[in-house]
């Protein structure tokens, strides 16, 4: 899912520059002032595109942590369950031989 969004986002962000520079080169200036409005349009998208970089990686990042602290409460979890099995089973073994000797007392 994030890839997607990171793809939608780059998408727009090329369709600003792209409309931008089509609007300045269609608007009637003169040679000079077209490419310092070029130049400062391409500098706040630069800009734009460095801020959104930082926001995706700030969120990415935040995933990270949650997605590291739901694994090690699911680990812990597993080792409850499998320390629980582990006594289940003990007790079942015993119960069992428990009830073999009987078995061969009787017999």
């Amino acid at each position: 899912m994030e890839g997607n969004a990171t793809k939608v986002c780059v998408a727009f962000l090329a369709g600003v520059i792209v409309g931008g520079i089509a609007g300045l080169l269609l608007a009637p200036t003169s040679g000079p002032e077209i490419r310092k409005k070029i130049k400062n349009e391409l500098e706040e998208t630069v800009e734009k595109v460095k801020a959104e970089a930082e926001t995706l990686k700030a969120k990415a990042d935040e995933l990270s942590v949650k997605a590291k602290e739901i694994l090690e409460a699911k680990k812990e979890e597993v080792k409850e369950v499998l320390e629980k099995s582990k006594e289940t089973v003990k007790e079942k073994k015993e119960e069992l031989a428990s009830k073999l000797l009987k078995k061969e007392e009787e017999v």
